[in-house]
């Protein structure tokens, strides 16, 4: 896999990104953002893919329009620096790269790293470029507040475990992590960002449970009766039939039955994903069954829109960014406008973990009062035990041991829909197991032959699940997201712990997924 402009440019086709109008960044402009036309959108999707076949002289084309016509996006000038680099003109690709830095290029990680930047990197002006990209990391950092209100301490005077702590920080440079914060006592005792620096990153899925805090704050407000309000109370036209029965708690747990594949490929095709929503049926009774549900959740988004008359993002950062001193963020957005609910939010580590001390500290942010209690504990208890029994409201419960099983039915549903013979046969020995998440990534995909045959069993076999069992004590909850994004919460220990990362070729997609992370967490403080 490789580095991601890529994937990061994706994420941002569809949403806001840092830029500047000309090469040098003007004072305080390193926050400012804007949102590419539909035009600009198609034509760095077509670089993207121009990149991905190796068609580097198009790809490179590609990104100098886009920079020619006025769009000064630093990952513009970046993904035209990989093309230049990979098409062996290293001299275009320097070049490239000294916009990008100067446009406001802050990813020093991916500098470092990069393989499509190896060209570049054995240049002698490369490290000048790296030394303007750190400025730039540092300028943000500062202009945006990150972090801001969170007194210092250190792990040794917040009682972390210093065995435990190396065994973290190594597991965590080893699976990719780009950035991993760690709070404790409301203190700050530790940022490490593994030859990188602090930036905006992707959260994926654990975009969800911000999402679900935008709910609690309209329900704080009376805007929202409750979760149990029926998604017809925003959208008329689910008065019939199923639909008329799906309530905001449906869309929040995973049981709307709305219909949907178990990838969003289908959902990135789609110009407007609230309609896209909207338009699906519902195919199993409310609350009969769990399956993970992405299209659902973007509903959330329109469903906020209609209570509150602001978009999903524009309302989070009045009533929940700001009050908290959050200032640097982005939300992916779709061809219609819709900031997204299944994924899409980019945050610094710093700044995710605030979210994580506000919910330890049950809503209540400097003396004042965020949001409610009530709900930070209804989110954060499963909702629907006998059918997921570590699921909440778009968070997710943290037992001491919980494991999945592959079915019959489920091995049985992937073969009908066409999952082939030599996957139905490496299988057979999992059916039954009790696995934990890292025996499936450990275990069970290299006995596969990798994460895409994973993936097709686990696409082919939907809507079925393998069923969770959870054992032990409940240890606290987590928002989590694909790539192994993770903001988690220990009231207990009074602890908040963040890992967030993007892939850099260094590292293979399963073992970036870390999913042993809360583990390793809950170690630091174990007697």
């Amino acid at each position: 896999m490789r580095r991601s402009l890529l994937l990061v440019l994706m994420c941002s086709l569809l949403g806001a990104c840092a830029h500047a109008p000309d090469d040098r960044p003007a004072e305080s402009s390193l926050l400012k953002q804007w949102e590419p036309s539909p035009e600009i959108r198609q034509r760095l999707i077509d670089a993207e893919q121009a990149l991905q076949g190796g068609n580097f002289a198009k790809a490179l084309a590609l990104y100098e329009g886009t920079w020619a016509s006025g769009y000064h996006d630093p990952f513009v000038a970046y993904g035209a620096a990989s093309a230049a680099s990979r098409a062996g003109d290293a001299a275009k690709g320097l070049a490239w790269m000294r916009h990008s830095s100067n446009a406001g290029l802050s990813d020093v990680g991916g500098l470092r790293k990069d393989p499509s930047l190896s060209a570049l990197r054995a240049q002698p002006a490369f490290e000048a470029i790296v030394t303007r990209v750190q400025e730039n990391a540092r300028r943000i950092r500062a202009e945006g507040h990150v972090g801001s209100e969170l007194p210092a301490s250190t792990p040794e005077a917040e009682g972390l475990s210093a065995d435990a702590l190396a065994a973290l920080l190594k597991a965590a440079e080893e699976s990719g992590t780009s950035g991993l914060v760690l709070l404790r006592h409301g203190r700050l005792v530790g940022e490490w960002y593994f030859g990188g620096d602090t930036r905006r990153i992707e959260t994926m899925s654990a975009t969800k449970g911000v999402v679900a805090l935008a709910i609690g704050l309209l329900i704080d407000e009376g805007r929202i009766a409750s979760a149990d309000a029926p998604v017809s109370t925003f959208f008329p036209e689910w008065k019939q039939g199923r639909k008329a029965q799906v309530t905001l708690r449906h869309l929040l747990n995973h049981t709307s039955g709305l219909e949907a594949q178990r990838t969003a490929m289908d959902i990135y095709r789609s110009p407007d994903f609230v309609r896209y929503a909207l338009e699906a049926e519902v195919v199993d009774a409310p609350g009969s069954r769990f399956f993970y549900n992405n299209k659902a959740v973007n509903l959330l988004a329109g469903v906020v829109e209609r209570a509150s008359g602001e978009k999903l993002d524009a309302y989070l950062r009045r009533r929940l960014f700001a009050p908290l001193g959050i200032r640097d963020v982005a939300w992916q957005k779709d061809p219609a406008g819709n900031p997204l609910g299944m994924s899409g939010l980019r945050m610094h580590p710093l700044d995710f973990a605030k979210l994580g001390q506000l919910l330890l500290q049950r809503g209540q942010w400097q003396g004042r009062r965020i949001l409610s209690e009530a709900w930070i504990r209804e989110c954060t208890t499963p909702s629907v035990p006998a059918l997921s029994p570590t699921g909440g409201l778009l968070w997710w419960s943290l037992y001491e041991k919980a494991v999945k099983v592959i079915e019959p039915e489920m091995l049985e549903r992937a073969k009908a829909q066409g999952l082939s013979e030599e996957l139905v046969t490496r299988l057979r020995p999992w059916v039954g197991r009790p696995l934990a998440k890292e025996d499936f990534l450990t275990g069970l995909v290299p006995a596969l032959g990798g994460m895409a045959p994973f993936m097709e069993f686990v696409q082919k076999a939907a809507p079925l699940e393998p069923r969770s069992q959870v054992a032990g004590a409940l240890q606290g909850y987590a928002a989590l997201g694909s790539l192994g994004q993770f903001l988690v919460v220990i009231p207990g220990a009074e602890l908040v712990a963040v890992r967030l990362a993007e892939p850099d070729g260094s590292v293979p997609e399963e073992r970036m997924e870390f999913s042993n992370f809360p583990s390793l967490v809950t170690n630091l403080v174990r007697p």
